[in-house]
């Protein structure tokens, strides 16, 4: 008997004590030796997280909108500016023939969301006779294989690397090509203590976004399976005094009660009915004003700001700043100026690379890059206030044609000029 006693505390034990999740995405620690693994008979260099690190950035990416929103609006700022070059064999590579999908300005915007999502990017080449065709290659399929000299020399590159069944296929890295005329160039960019695989640009606030990411999944659940009250109806059921009244008048009035009682038809912004029983009471109606705006509200604005800073980008143009919190013409340049610098060395670097696939071809030459600022708002807003300033001298018309020169629809300089105070 006793050792049945024990055994059963001991068990009880057992069940005390449960296993604690933690989902928190880790930064990869570089520290330790980076870790070979071995695919379909390839050894690569693991990306950590079971060599799907980059496949953990990507889903975090999507999943925080002020990540999603930077990366996007400086990978459209990228492939904005308009080819500088006197080389009009270039120019026409660049524009009509980069390859038969897409354009360098296509290339340059999947190629600059690529090293701001993981902080690196491939390109590739082909060589076809004296022909030079360029492609993206999606950085979160490319695993570096395994190499004894001071830089790799092959990619693997897979569709899934979660699929064990997909054999992946090797590339060589330039300055080497295969006998298909292919090569893979990357394009990274030196960062402090890195090995193999940069962090992403904002891996300052890595963590950050996910919380920014949970914040989103709190809220919807709390949409989905949260009671959010509009009104509270009570009223008296009546008073039963006969427990074994007729036909079992109480039962069937509790039955009836627990019927009536709940939501009066879903979760969200509806109706509790509330009866009672006992005391003889005048029905009463009580509603609740649906004033919720969503929870966690400061640390939104705290995590957002965190992901603008450490990405270096600006919320005016990332589109997270309203209107009226833009700030006055002179802030807005100097953002502008300092984004414009981000922007033309991401063009350069990304030109570099396409320079390197177009080595001893009639395409090589100097490129520059015209940014303008986004629809040149900093002088139109300057030239606009100044028309307006001016209106009753020059008249309305007159500053309505002026405002359709500067590339407004009818629409737009109308209401800009009839409604100079907004």
């Amino acid at each position: 008997m006793q050792k049945k006693n024990q055994k059963k505390q001991r068990s009880q034990q057992r069940q005390i004590n449960f296993p604690i999740s933690n989902n928190v995405i880790q930064l990869p620690d570089y520290t330790e030796k980076e870790k070979i693994i071995t695919k379909q008979g390839i050894r690569l260099i693991s990306t950590t997280d079971n060599n799907l690190f980059p496949q953990k950035v990507s889903k975090l990416a999507k999943e925080s909108s002020t990540l999603k929103s930077v990366i996007n609006s400086f990978a459209e700022y990228v492939s904005y500016g308009s080819i500088l070059t006197e080389n009009q064999a270039l120019e026409s590579k660049l524009i009509d023939d980069l390859n038969k999908y897409y354009n360098w300005f296509e290339l340059s915007k999947r190629v600059a969301k690529d090293r701001r999502t993981y902080g690196y990017g491939f390109i590739e080449s082909v060589r076809i006779g004296g022909e030079v065709f360029i492609y993206h290659l999606d950085a979160s399929k490319v695993r570096f294989c395994e190499y004894d000299g001071e830089h790799p020399e092959q990619v693997a590159i897979s569709k899934d690397w979660n699929d064990n069944r997909i054999h992946p296929i090797q590339r060589t890295l330039f300055p080497n090509y295969d006998e298909e005329g292919r090569t893979i160039i990357p394009i990274f960019e030196y960062e402090s203590g890195q090995n193999d695989y940069p962090l992403p640009v904002w891996s300052g606030a890595f963590y950050d976004a996910q919380v920014e990411s949970l914040i989103g999944q709190y809220n919807a659940n709390q949409f989905e399976n949260g009671v959010t009250l509009s009104s509270i109806l009570m009223f008296d059921f009546g008073d039963v005094t006969d427990e074994n009244g007729e036909d079992g008048l109480k039962d069937k009035k509790y039955k009836l009660e627990q019927n009536i009682k709940g939501t009066s038809g879903g979760r969200s912004g509806k109706s509790l009915i509330v009866p009672k029983t006992g005391d003889v009471q005048p029905p009463e109606y009580v509603t609740y004003p649906m004033n919720k705006e969503g929870s966690f509200m400061d640390l939104q604005k705290m995590v957002e700001n965190n992901i603008v800073k450490a990405c270096s980008w600006f919320r005016s143009l990332a589109g997270l700043e309203s209107a009226g919190a833009l700030g006055n013409n002179q802030q807005l340049r100097n953002e502008w100026e300092l984004a414009e610098r981000l922007i033309q060395n991401e063009q350069d670097v990304i030109m570099d690379a396409v320079q390197k696939a177009f080595e001893g071809t009639i395409y090589e030459g100097k490129v520059e890059f015209n940014n303008q600022s986004p629809m040149n708002v900093v002088n139109d807003l300057s030239n606009i206030t100044t028309l307006l300033q001016n209106k009753e001298t020059i008249g309305t018309e007159a500053v309505k044609e002026l405002l359709k020169m500067m590339g407004m629809d009818e629409q737009q300089a109308k209401i800009i000029s009839d409604n100079d105070s907004e």
